[in-house]
């Protein structure tokens, strides 16, 4: 049973049984609670069966925290390679052992010893019957040589500093998990709700959906809804890296964690708790912490190597020179530690500084990807140009000046639908102030259009595709005027009632002023080729493709064929970004080597991406791109590095320049400095 074991505010510490029959399951644990809001920090101890937990006091309490650990399931907990974690009272004992060893005379040293090297020795003999060559079994042998000599001082002080070491270099870790994590956490507040008739001030964790809230200047916005009446500037900082606010007016969307910095404003809960922005990006930074990307296994398999070479090099060493402390010495030269570590501590560091940037990275793979890829793909609407589209045309073919009707029926019908073409209908009848049109139950069909009932009759609303081949609808009458908004690029809409054609809806979207910039930063940065996906037609497409430099250009796409062309042009060879933001881009984003949705795009579309801009500009593609390519620049660099470093310590260890104890500190002090190297990239 979960047991509170200790608490003060801000830790909780609990006994957790199931550990016992689920062991080497601490990175699932982790996985499954860093998600939590308010939780910072995770220490698992398999050994003794307890957890304990970092959290913000204004969110969480161990009340909370022992429900939500009463909940985990453990029979689909995964199991993983745990690794002990150290703490500053491991390192305490160790240092009193050291002193103790080296003021008791003879063999009294050994009473402090033993028991303190013990677990370094297990883990060795460990390593070594499961047939695996690791560093735990050098450690163990260069400490259990000191130890068998009866130099104990030399076999704690190395202990000791191995101890600091691992300790040092874990903190690290947790401080860049730690930092990541709270990166988007929003904190609680008191904010005021309507809620039966009252007015109330309620905690920002307590709002339920459909709440109406009430916020004025410097109210952090505590859940995901549309303003329903006022004006405020919005500061989107949290979410964007933009510092200049922005103009949001009734039926805007506003974003948890974003802060309303001028204005009063009401809005509705549409999204609350877990399901709010900032949360699920919580939780997207959760899961990203804990994915092993292709260079940490690569680093990994060249750690295990390294320890096969430091063997072999020690037992070289020995045989020519009989010497026990130049063999000491030699193996507690560990490039593994370096090579292991750098590379996730990177990555973290990296996805912390987009994350500012206003770009979520989910996690090692995607930065991978990302400086791989040699061909992007865009689709045009929503990407290349603004999601909100507006209405320039409405004709109607069955009688005179039934636009105003025709647009009524549309946007009664459309406000079903969140596709961008939907709400432009829709913000184009508020406009006007046309009235609601009753209608029978809608039903929208992917990627095709919607259909209701009006009057009794069929009413369909949608592509000319889904008209023609679908519902058997005739054209014939209405090609000049198709042929017309079509020359002057326009989006159509199709509406038929009864099967028969009764009017068209045109509207325009706007190509994003930083296209070209952007596309310009993806060529310097290596990007071979860039593709243009558009459901527009081939002259459209075509004009696009030529003012931009696009290499190749799709026209007339269908959201089945986005998919398609990436995998043709996977097959062909190349590594392929796509660009979308719609459910429809879902399985392209899915398909290519790596997808990113815009800070608009579909929950569909965010959660299927391995990057989502945050930001509501294209800039973030280039910027994603140079900070992938930064990374695995450093990370190769660290390699080099340690390996370089820990090359020359080995050959001094080896003509006998070192002690084991000056061997540990300068092994040790080059895997900090790799660290330190990785963290700086936090910052730029």
């Amino acid at each position: 049973m979960i047991k509170l074991i200790h608490h003060i505010p801000g830790r909780a510490r609990f006994r957790l049984p199931e550990l016992a029959a689920n062991p080497d399951t601490t990175s699932w644990l982790k996985k499954g609670l860093m998600g939590i809001q308010g939780v910072s920090q995770i220490r698992v101890n398999e050994a003794a069966c307890s957890i304990t937990i970092h959290y913000d006091t204004q969110l969480l309490n161990p009340e909370r925290l022992e429900e939500r650990l009463t909940l985990l399931d453990w029979s689909e907990s995964e199991t993983g390679e745990h690794e002990h974690e150290f703490t500053r009272g491991e390192i305490a004992l160790n240092v009193i052992g050291t002193l103790a060893a080296s003021l008791l005379p003879g063999r009294w040293g050994s009473l402090p010893t033993l028991p303190l090297i013990a677990p370094t020795i297990q883990e060795g003999i460990e390593s070594l019957t499961e047939g695996k060559l690791k560093v735990e079994a050098l450690d163990a042998i260069a400490i259990g040589l000191a130890s068998s000599r009866g130099d104990y001082r030399t076999a704690m002080l190395t202990q000791s500093l191995l101890t600091l070491g691992e300790y040092m270099e874990q903190e690290t870790s947790r401080n860049s998990d730690r930092v990541l994590s709270e990166l988007m956490t929003p904190n609680t507040s008191q904010v005021w709700v309507k809620r039966d008739g009252e007015t109330l001030q309620i905690s920002s964790d307590d709002i339920r959906e459909r709440e109406v809230i009430l916020l004025g200047p410097g109210d952090s916005v505590p859940a995901d809804g549309r303003i329903l009446n006022g004006t405020a500037l919005v500061n989107q900082s949290s979410l964007t890296g933009e510092s200049v606010p922005v103009r949001r007016e009734p039926d805007a969307y506003l974003y948890s964690g974003t802060v309303i910095q001028d204005g009063n404003i009401t809005m509705q809960a549409d999204k609350v708790g877990s399901e709010a922005t900032t949360a699920r990006i919580a939780h997207f930074i959760a899961e990203s912490l804990c994915q092993q990307s292709e260079t940490q296994q690569v680093t990994q398999q060249m750690a295990d190597r390294r320890v096969k070479i430091t063997l072999g090099v020690g037992a070289a060493v020995f045989a020519l020179t009989r010497d026990i402390n130049r063999l000491a010495s030699v193996f507690l030269v560990d490039y593994s530690c370096a090579l292991k570590l750098s590379t996730p501590v990177t990555f973290k560091s990296i996805m912390y500084r987009a994350a500012q940037q206003g770009i979520l990275l989910k996690g090692g793979r995607a930065i991978e990807q990302l400086a791989e890829i040699d061909t992007c793909v865009f689709d045009k609407t929503g990407t290349l140009t603004y999601g909100d589209m507006e209405v320039t045309d409405v004709v109607c073919f069955n009688e005179q000046d039934c636009t105003r009707e025709l647009l009524a029926i549309a946007a009664s019908v459309e406000e079903h639908c969140q596709h961008p073409l939907s709400q432009a209908i829709v913000n184009a009848a508020k406009h006007h102030d046309l009235p609601h049109i009753e209608h029978g139950e809608v039903e929208y069909v992917i990627a095709h259009g919607l259909r209701s009932t009006l009057n009794g009759m069929p009413l369909v609303i949608g592509s000319r595709h889904f008209l023609e081949a679908h519902e058997q609808v005739d054209f014939s009458k209405a090609e000049s005027q198709i042929a017309d908004l079509e020359q002057h690029g326009r989006h159509l809409l199709y509406v038929s009632s009864n099967h028969e054609l009764v009017g068209i809806i045109g509207l325009r979207d706007h190509l994003r002023p930083e296209v070209a910039e952007v596309l310009s930063q993806l060529r310097e940065s290596g990007i071979k080729q860039l593709v243009l996906l558009t459901g527009d037609k081939t002259s459209k497409a075509n004009e696009i493709g030529k003012r931009f430099g696009f290499d190749l250009v799709y026209a007339e796409a269908t959201p089945e064929s986005k998919s398609s062309i990436v995998e043709n042009l996977q097959q062909a060879g190349h590594h392929v970004m796509f660009i979308g933001d719609g459910v429809n881009d879902a399985p392209a984003l899915v398909q290519a080597d790596v997808g990113m949705a815009m800070a608009q795009g579909t929950e569909l579309a965010q959660q299927t991406a391995d990057t989502v801009l945050l930001n509501s500009t294209l800039h973030g593609v280039a910027e994603s791109r140079q900070l992938a390519m930064e990374a695995m620049k450093l990370v190769k660099s660290n390699i080099r590095l340690a390996e370089v470093v820990n090359s020359g310590i080995m050959l001094a260890a080896a003509f006998g320049k070192l002690s084991p104890a000056a061997s540990a500190i300068l092994h040790n002090g080059t895997t900090l400095a790799v660290l330190l190297r990785s963290l700086a990239a936090r910052n730029g």
